[in-house]
């Protein structure tokens, strides 16, 4: 019997779960069942919609054998449907991965990089600004100033009215899976991200688009993007593959959509990594294959990227929620340019979660 949830995007309506908080602790359980038979009457509850009764078998399995990734998973996966174990369901989905894979697949990072003289660190991928025509402006900084370069530049990509930049770049930890945003500190702008895509040696481009602006700077006005000195924050997830098993990506789908659960209390850039995670792990994906608890939830890898869309989303960075629907082969023919691109990603984003 599958449990069927229903994903959707929490601007558009609440997550609804079936179960109710009963008694939840493992201790009216006399026989020793071992780890297996908790698990799997753990997963049999779970098919029956008896989330309580779910937990306290997972739970049972946890004390059983604490090294064992099945009563974390499931634990994890009951959480979702009982709010008052909220609190705990991260920490038995990290469990689950750490015991099922050996390691951390999903670690977050906050870092800084300084754009250098020549836009090396951040290197500009605007087609109008080539390095034949960027670089000789460039060098001239130290003879002309910030001032002259930022003009010869905003008279180059003004051409067509729009005067912001592209520029790509790689985390320094190497394997991001995402990122919403990097701060300027000079200009106190976001760059938003567009995309993050394999480089082709093994490591991926972040690329983001940086808001033209027009800085203060004394007496002098200085016009800039992600200008030489210029420091880049930023947080993200990477991941690193490894010896990842099905509990290791039935943990993946667990967390991420366990993010939208919360709501407004989830994490969205943690939510959208285990969709990107799972998408490189896997070339498809089907919930429990070869285990015990094979369809017991219903959930494809469609699902999830829509579920890691509707996170970047709720975060309003709708350009990587839309990279993130276009990678599945979905909103192809929008442009972030139409009036209504926001309302029709929505409804792109509800396609997939109801695929």
């Amino acid at each position: 019997m599958k449990a069927m949830r229903a994903l959707v995007l929490p601007i558009l309506a609440s997550l609804l779960f079936l179960g109710g908080c009963g008694d939840q602790l493992p201790s009216d359980i006399d026989d020793p069942y071992g780890v297996e038979g908790y698990i799997e009457m753990g997963w049999d509850e779970y098919a029956a919609g008896n989330y309580d009764d779910a937990l306290a078998n997972f739970q049972a399995a946890i004390e059983a054998d604490v090294t064992h990734p099945g009563g974390y998973l499931g634990a994890g996966w009951a959480s979702i449907n009982l709010a008052d174990y909220w609190v705990i369901a991260d920490n038995y989905f990290f469990m689950a991965l750490q015991q099922s894979a050996g390691y951390a697949p999903l670690v977050m990072h906050t870092e800084s990089q300084t754009q250098d003289t020549m836009w090396t660190v951040f290197e500009c991928v605007d087609p109008d600004l080539p390095p034949d025509v960027l670089n000789p402006i460039l060098e001239q900084l130290a003879d002309s100033g910030a001032v002259w370069v930022g003009n010869e530049i905003y008279a180059i990509v003004n051409a067509d009215s729009d005067p912001n930049i592209p520029y790509r770049f790689h985390a320094e930890a190497g394997g991001c899976a995402s990122m919403f945003t990097a701060f300027n500190n000079f200009s106190l702008y976001d760059a938003v991200v567009d995309s993050i895509v394999p480089d082709g040696e093994g490591d991926y481009w972040v690329y983001i688009l940086s808001d033209y602006t027009n800085v203060e700077q004394g007496e002098d006005n200085v016009r800039t993007w992600i200008n030489a000195g210029n420091v880049m924050t930023y947080d993200y997830f990477t991941f690193t593959p490894g010896a990842l098993t099905q509990d290791s990506y039935d943990a993946l789908a667990g967390w991420g959509v366990f993010q939208q659960a919360r709501g407004e209390n989830g994490d969205p850039l943690l939510g959208c990594a285990a969709g990107w995670a799972l998408d490189r792990a896997v070339e498809t994906y089907d919930f429990g294959t070869g285990t015990g608890h094979d369809d017991v939830v219903s959930l494809s890898m469609v699902n999830l990227k829509g579920n890691a869309a509707a996170e970047a989303f709720s975060a309003e960075a709708f350009r990587f929620s839309w990279f993130t629907c276009t990678s599945e082969g979905y909103g192809l023919g929008l442009l972030p340019t139409r009036d209504d691109f926001i309302y029709s990603l929505m409804q792109v984003i509800e396609t997939m979660l109801g695929a």
